[in-house]
């Protein structure tokens, strides 16, 4: 299952009462972002940040969790003008997503990953490897919160980095999942290959 879905998902999470945790399931393997290539250089605009501006990124994952369940923060993605189908979110590429924040409403930049038990979870990330990237650099692990949790009949794996005061400016963030080879979710074939989700960020406020 896609990272599209993270942000309905979690609302019926948090309403519905059910299991979140901030660990990973046993075995499992932690962040661990790998190469990708760079952002392109663009000409400064309007709204281009001073060099090397960012925004909060909290460090706390009990900060992280609270903030979810209180339903403080909105998803990078819900904020997005573009929708994409399953069938776009299916297939290794590059998804683009036009977002605008125009206030402080806090925001969750993530990837997620369902399955139909925790052992085939498992199993999928011994061949998943995540990468959360801001303005083309990785963001450290202490910053990239692991979130299971149950629901309804799947199992879930969320990658979540909360971010807040952001700085008037543009930006272009990255969610790389790499699969190195085709994965069954417990319901469909995923092939093997880069699945990358673009955000390009205008903050104005």
């Amino acid at each position: 299952m896609r990272t599209r879905i993270f942000a309905q998902t979690f609302v019926l999470l948090i309403i519905g009462g059910l299991f979140l945790t901030s660990c990973l399931l046993p075995g499992m393997i932690p962040l661990n972002p790998e190469s990708t290539e760079s952002a392109a250089t663009e000409e400064p605009s309007e709204f281009a940040a001073p060099e090397g501006a960012m925004p909060s990124i909290e460090t706390d994952p009990n900060v992280v969790l609270e903030s979810l369940q209180a339903r403080e923060g909105v998803y990078l993605a819900s904020l997005a003008k573009e929708q994409y189908t399953d069938e776009d979110t299916a297939q290794p590429g590059t998804l683009s997503y036009t977002v605008e924040i125009s206030d402080d409403t806090p925001t969750y930049f993530n990837y997620g990953w369902c399955t139909t038990t925790e052992e085939i979870l498992e199993q999928n990330f011994e061949h998943i490897r995540i990468g959360l990237y801001f303005n083309g650099d990785a963001l450290p692990g202490d910053v990239v919160h692991p979130i299971t949790y149950q629901l309804s009949d799947m199992v879930c794996l969320d990658f979540v980095a909360l971010l807040s005061d952001w700085p008037n400016g543009e930006y272009e963030l990255r969610a790389v999942a790499t699969f190195d080879e085709q994965i069954n979710d417990g319901i469909a074939d995923f092939e093997a290959g880069d699945y990358i989700y673009e955000y390009n960020v205008t903050v104005s406020k």
